[in-house]
């Protein structure tokens, strides 16, 4: 009987050890992760609009006119753009692939001369554009009218060295004004290990991904159904900043602005608004 309690608590002791190795193994790879990054949260800052694809609701998305007319207005504070390569290295901005009225055409599979001068398709709000922008036209237009250059990585075959020429141009053109934001947490991840200076923030739909995102040290952006007080409260005691989108009516910038959120990205320029 005497044996059978030794060896009893001889495996209970082992499995105790087994749990409690376990246990600070993962609370001290949380917490490095949590701490990996300095804080970009800073406290008393005013909500901050972002033009989503430049002023989307009046021109063409990610065109150099919407860039402009979002440029030119006070009420916003970056632009915001997606951007992919073509074969040629040119970086461009658009949110699809296919990005023109000739549906078969992708601007990974295609050199810049092919698609330069190629009409845009129709967008949501019934505008269309008469050409692509490149990706240093849309950066001249955020440091020449003072704007945070708010990038999506939206390519998913995109490679650390394209990254690479990303931050590059944007440190050319805007110095440190400048975002890169990604639904892929490795791309996010490929983003600072290029460069651990650069800010970045995952988007995503999912409070749970989002959470999950702010306890290993990133800020976030996410869905505007995604987003409570209590991930906001959390999120700003770790020195990390969120972002909501994309946010269309001015109730709506009132309910997230009672909760704390740090950027607003938006279609509309609600600058002739009331209260916002």
């Amino acid at each position: 009987m005497k044996r059978k309690s030794k060896k009893l608590w001889v495996i209970v002791g082992a499995v105790l050890g087994v749990i409690g190795i376990t246990l600070g193994i993962t609370f001290g790879t949380m917490a490095a992760l949590g701490a990996k990054q300095p804080a970009d949260y800073r406290e008393n800052l005013p909500l901050r609009f972002i033009a989503h694809r430049g002023l989307s609701s009046q021109y063409a998305e990610n065109t150099e006119a919407a860039f402009l007319a979002a440029a030119k207005s006070p009420f916003f504070y970056g632009i915001e753009t997606d951007v992919y390569f073509t074969t040629d290295d040119v970086a461009v901005c658009a949110h699809d692939d296919n990005a023109f009225q000739d549906d078969s055409v992708r601007i990974t599979g295609s050199i810049y001369a092919e698609i330069e001068n190629l009409p845009l398709k129709e967008s949501s709000y019934g505008f269309s554009g008469s050409e692509i922008c490149t990706f240093a036209t849309y950066l001249s237009i955020c440091r020449q009218y003072d704007k945070v250059a708010v990038i999506e990585l939206k390519q998913p075959s995109i490679d650390s060295e394209q990254i690479k020429t990303l931050i590059k141009l944007a440190k050319y053109y805007c110095n440190d004004r400048f975002v890169l934001i990604s639904f892929s947490l490795q791309q996010v991840k490929m983003a600072e290990q290029t460069d651990a200076s650069v800010v970045t923030q995952h988007l995503s739909g999912n409070p749970s991904t989002g959470r999950m995102s702010l306890l290993q040290g990133y800020n976030v952006s996410l869905s505007k159904g995604a987003v409570n007080a209590a991930l906001i409260r959390s999120a700003h005691r770790k020195g990390r900043e969120v972002g909501v989108w994309t946010v269309n009516t001015i109730e709506e910038v009132g309910r997230l602005a009672a909760l704390g959120v740090d950027y607003v990205t938006t279609d509309y320029d609600f600058s002739g608004v009331r209260n916002v």
